[in-house]
């Protein structure tokens, strides 16, 4: 179980140096942008850090951070606290802190995973319901979902389940763009055939259906949460136009996005 401490943006100042103050909790820091170093008072040699790099401390790690004067650090900080919940007997026990999520000190991610790493922790900062269970339920999900997804592209995988992870995170990210299976089998070096098979074994539907679910949901938030034209909604979710959408929204929902929209919008 997770709970949220704080989200923070340090903003890049030119030259600024600091140590890690709040040491009793887990920490991920995102850079979003600049330079700098980072060290450990064990460590004599300095970790240079950059845009794109995500560091994870666990509670009692010390560190000292220095910006770059000529392109200055900008970091998101997500400080948060990680408990698990024994069960014996069927009967649920007083909750333990977590030492270690096991996860690596620094790692570095390409384009369109900070892309999409950037949006995770974006979302989780915005999280505003006035019901506090609520909240707590959103950030459990989103910070679940992260962690999983920093499992994952840490694990070292034979080539075939690579593939998969990968065609399944660019179905997650470019949802947007059109999409053959084929084409995008080629370009994980997998055919066709076997990347199905592979969906079907880990996620129980096709790479199509996949796709369809991860479409449909955006949309269902794009229609709930924005006043954007039913054409903006189709043409950010993968559809070729308005008309298209419609009818694979009804599809899929029996029921009309418009329709959606007026009875679900506020609730």
């Amino acid at each position: 179980m997770y709970h949220l401490r704080l989200v923070y943006e340090k903003l890049p100042v030119p030259g600024w140096k600091d140590i890690r103050n709040t040491t009793d909790i887990h920490s991920f820091y995102w850079i979003m942008g600049g330079e700098g170093e980072f060290s450990h008072p064990h460590d004599d040699r300095p970790i240079q850090v950059k845009a794109g790099h995500l560091l994870y401390l666990k509670p009692g790690f010390a560190l000292t951070m220095t910006s770059s004067v000529e392109h200055p650090l900008h970091i998101r900080m997500l400080l948060f606290d990680a408990l698990d919940i024994p069960c014996e007997n069927q009967i649920w026990l007083q909750p333990v802190p977590v030492d270690s999520l096991q996860l690596p000190f620094i790692k570095s991610y390409v384009q369109e995973q900070a892309v999409w790493i950037q949006a995770q922790l974006k979302q989780i900062g915005a999280i505003q319901n006035a019901d506090p269970h609520e909240r707590q339920t959103e950030f459990q999900y989103l910070l679940s979902r992260l962690i999983h997804y920093m499992r994952d592209t840490n694990e070292s995988m034979d080539p075939y389940l690579k593939a998969f992870h990968d065609a399944k995170f660019w179905m997650e990210t470019c949802y947007n763009r059109p999409l053959r299976l084929e084409e995008l089998a080629r370009t994980f070096h997998i055919s066709a055939s076997q990347l199905r098979k592979l969906f079907m074994q880990h996620v129980g539907i096709s790479p199509k259906e996949y796709l369809n679910r991860i479409r449909n949901e955006k949309a269902k938030t794009l229609l709930l949460l924005t006043e954007e034209p039913m054409k903006a909604v189709a043409d950010a979710c993968g559809f070729a136009d308005e008309f298209h959408f419609g009818k694979m929204f009804r599809v899929w929902n029996e029921i009309s996005p418009a329709r959606f929209r007026s009875l679900h919008k506020g609730t």
